[in-house]
């Protein structure tokens, strides 16, 4: 099995960050009824967070489960447990203080969040690994 190149691993934790931005912000906005501009900043600086935190907990992840062979329920939903686990304890400080919140009250918006980033972890690792795997295939099958 090939690793994932570095290229490929920035374009996964861009386009899942940017695609859960477009959802997140206006959501959030709208349940706190706060700007959304402030929300978007916090947003933001979670998800150059967790751009990070991806490429980190990915890399290591694949040397368990090697990153093109198939992955089952159980192996998708421990990367999306493992990979939100990590972020929440990491987003909490700074969540509360960039929402100039209380800590209690920043773990109960993070883990509001998780009812959206558990599965929206799990559906876009899923759909990208269909995607890339299609792509390779479809390499492989014109360059014979």
């Amino acid at each position: 099995m090939s690793q994932k190149s570095l290229k490929e691993r920035v374009f996964h934790a861009v386009g899942y960050e940017v695609t859960a931005l477009l959802i997140t912000i206006p959501g959030v906005a709208l349940l706190l009824q706060r700007p959304i501009g402030h929300i978007g900043a916090t947003v933001i600086a979670i998800a150059l967070l967790a751009m990070a935190w991806n490429m980190v907990f990915n890399s290591l992840f694949d040397r368990v489960y090697p990153p093109r062979a198939p992955r089952n329920f159980y192996v998708r939903s421990l990367q999306a447990i493992g990979f939100e686990g990590g972020l929440l304890s990491m987003a909490l400080p700074l969540t509360a203080w960039c929402m100039k919140i209380s800590l209690q009250d920043a773990f109960t918006m993070d883990i509001g969040l998780l009812f959206f980033y558990l599965p929206y972890t799990y559906l876009y690792n899923w759909v990208w690994d269909s995607l890339v795997n299609h792509y390779l295939k479809r390499k492989v099958v014109t360059s014979r």
